[in-house]
């Protein structure tokens, strides 16, 4: 499938949460969460992606790749959020958009987590001190982040 395709595809998909996102929400730069920090991060990718056009983009995306990001996505939220199917849909959608279309790293630079793992841009490269531990996992969807492997904190 061409990359052009699969962003089309997702915009489309993105239609029902229209209404359902705000789309101006009043965050507080204040508000150094993680969860205020991602949220306001699938915000950006979702103002992304519906307000974009992508048609130029003629290189094919690996389908088994694509998929198995799907079903690692999937697995995650089979173990820590089994019920909530339909926000399950919106994070998939904006995971293959930034993987496969924006080829930006999955958590936002500059977000520290509790346990000192930060992701962080140095020139034109990310970098996450927590993916040399992270990609090991089972499930983990770190093998589909463009952010380079980095230990020293």
């Amino acid at each position: 499938m061409k990359r052009s395709e699969l962003f089309l595809k997702l915009q489309k998909g993105m239609e029902q949460y229209k209404s359902k996102v705000k789309l101006n929400d009043n965050f507080d730069e204040k508000d150094k969460s993680v969860q205020y920090i991602m949220s306001r991060y699938n915000l950006e990718n979702f103002n992304d992606l519906i307000n974009s056009s992508y048609e130029e983009l003629d290189d094919e995306v690996d389908e088994k790749e694509l998929k198995d990001l799907e079903n690692r996505i999937d697995e995650y939220f089979t173990l820590y959020s089994p019920d909530d199917e339909e926000f399950r849909e919106f994070i998939k959608k904006i995971s293959v958009y930034i993987t496969f279309i924006a080829k930006k790293p999955l958590h936002p630079p500059g977000i520290k987590f509790s346990n000192g793992i930060m992701l962080y841009k140095k020139g034109d490269t990310y970098y996450c001190t927590g993916k040399s531990l992270f990609i090991k996992k089972k499930h983990s969807l770190c093998k589909y982040c463009i952010a380079q492997m980095n230990n020293i904190m």
